[in-house]
């Protein structure tokens, strides 16, 4: 069991460095006799590309000062930071891959319902974090955010509330919005949607 994650959805993807990546982009120490041509980091979403906010420094094979510095950074995590064993790894690859396919079946269910040609509906499910960073600890959560098209509102994900006959009106979540799909899953515990967020917000535990 992956003991939580978050899943936020996103209709357009900026993609752009932030402050930390900045910071981190200064201190790569690169030899300046050995440029390599700039690499291509672009990204496509939904048939746009994206650009990173900033340059690559050095495409060059890492100097042998620099593997050092990765030899020195390796042992500092070994010894202060536990990471996760690879039985936890393999499940929450396979959580993931679970929330991929929900989350794609929602996406087309939504087009189909708009009248949209579903075969292109798209979506795609990003990891970010210390996950996708590959250092997080065992039992920390798994920051995921869902790319979806912009046919997608934010009623679609929370789903609006229906009226049901057999239960004399009473209002409930339309079952075929994500937050219903992931709440009603068998395998997902301690559910809770962030409705207020700028960003629609899904936290629970699969």
């Amino acid at each position: 069991r992956v003991k939580s994650l978050r899943l936020l959805l996103l209709r357009e993807s900026p993609f752009e460095s932030n402050g930390t990546a900045r910071t981190l982009a200064t201190m790569v120490v690169k030899s300046q006799a050995s440029k390599a041509p700039p690499t291509d980091m672009s990204v496509k979403v939904g048939g746009r590309v994206f650009q990173p906010a900033l340059p690559v420094i050095d495409g060059a094979a890492p100097t042998v000062l620099e593997q050092g510095f990765q030899t020195s950074l390796n042992a500092f995590i070994q010894e202060n930071i536990p990471l996760e064993p690879q039985e936890g790894i393999k499940t929450r690859e396979r959580v993931l891959n679970r929330m991929g396919k929900l989350c794609r079946e929602w996406i087309r269910y939504v087009c189909l319902q708009k009248g949209l040609p579903a075969d292109s509906a798209g979506g795609q499910l990003f990891t970010s974090g210390s996950y996708r960073l590959g250092v997080h600890e065992p039992g920390a959560d798994i920051d995921t955010i869902l790319v979806a098209p912009g046919a997608v509102r934010r009623e679609d994900f929370f789903g609006n509330a229906v009226a049901t006959e057999d239960e004399a009106n009473e209002a409930h979540r339309d079952p075929n919005s994500l937050a219903e799909r992931i709440k009603r899953h068998p395998d997902v515990t301690n559910f809770v949607p962030v409705e207020g967020a700028a960003v629609p917000i899904l936290t629970f535990d699969w």
